[in-house]
């Protein structure tokens, strides 16, 4: 297959997150769904690193940190509430969903295997 040059990359990726299992103490269940992304240009994210860096407190640097990944997502599939509703994707809400340790752990996780294949992590 020929490499495919396009002005801009958007992929679905799966994503597991792991939380504790409040029916089995000590145990943990895991939830999964589909996260779309899009490729960021690397120019663009060392600008967006250096911006958060340089702002004065850490106050502000908190309220950015996740600009990059919030930057690199478009939108998710199979995504319910507790009645089991869907739930549409948009800014805020993922921005909410954010919040949650296990959620978080299990996004950047997913992100970040996504960024290079297994044989690019093991150097081949």
């Amino acid at each position: 297959m020929k490499f495919v040059l396009v002005k801009e990359y958007v992929y679905w990726w799966p994503v597991k997150i792991e939380l504790p299992d409040p029916e089995n103490p000590g145990k943990w269940k895991i939830m999964s769904y589909t996260h779309q992304f899009v490729g960021v240009d690397e120019d663009e994210a060392i600008a967006l690193g250096k911006e958060i860096e340089a702002l004065a407190t850490p106050e502000e640097k908190k309220a950015r940190e996740h600009d990059l990944l919030i930057k690199a997502s478009r939108g998710w599939r199979d995504v319910v509430d507790e009645e089991r509703n869907p739930v549409e994707y948009s800014e805020e809400v993922f921005r909410q969903a954010l919040q949650q340790t296990w959620y978080r752990v299990g996004l950047y996780s997913a992100y970040a295997n996504s960024l290079a294949s297994p044989a690019a992590r093991k150097g081949n």
